[in-house]
């Protein structure tokens, strides 16, 4: 942190923003072909008994958003160690069908205009949520969307993070999300299965 006359400020301490937990540790992102397979993976008496069982004693909050997945700037390996996730909420004028439209249409191609996208990004894809495959849902049917980054590393989630082109990405995002409530972590990329390679973006 420096001063407007560039030397380092006296008070550094006092001018680190608190530490807000986010509302969730990580997430499970599995990809399906169809809608249909969804259920077919789901509604197994296995599923019940095995998968949510466990994840009852493990987790404090399981919620499991059904998304549409657009892959606009692909992985050459889609290894990528770290993700930087983004949670949107839209803001209260938007229905969620023209917040996910904007996000899509107008805010993916100034992410991909920007050098430093292509500098330090090595995967980028929205998730816009389409429904969820548990009832009640009180905490995933609010979120819109998921935007997922992916970096080579911890270092290059920062440097990207403090460019001129990052805070033109993020003006543009406070448009039409919600900042208040909307958030962003980093995580430790773990690939259980990978049936994707070659990745290819989505045409839509």
């Amino acid at each position: 942190m420096t001063e407007p006359d560039g030397k380092l400020v006296a008070d550094p301490y006092a001018r680190v923003p608190a530490y807000q937990r986010p509302r969730f540790d990580g997430f499970a992102y599995i990809a399906y072909a169809a809608e249909a397979d969804i259920n077919r993976v789901l509604k197994q008496p296995q599923y019940a008994e095995r998968i949510i069982a466990d994840e009852q004693t493990a987790f404090r909050l399981v919620t499991r958003e059904i998304t549409r997945e657009y892959i606009l700037l692909p992985s050459p390996r889609h290894r990528d160690p770290i993700s930087l996730v983004r949670l949107h909420y839209r803001r209260p004028e938007l229905s969620r069908e023209a917040f996910q439209e904007r996000l899509l249409r107008q805010h993916a191609p100034l992410v991909l205009a920007q050098p430093v996208t292509h500098q330090y990004v090595r995967r980028y894809a929205q998730l816009h949520n389409i429904g969820s495959s548990q009832q009640p849902d009180p905490e995933g049917e609010l979120i819109d969307a998921i935007s997922v980054l992916a970096f080579a590393s911890i270092n290059d989630v920062e440097d990207f993070l403090v460019t001129d082109d990052y805070r033109t990405l993020a003006a543009d995002e406070a448009t039409f999300t919600d900042a208040a409530r909307s958030e962003y972590w980093t995580g430790l990329n773990y690939s259980v299965i990978n049936h994707l390679l070659p990745e290819l973006a989505t045409r839509y």
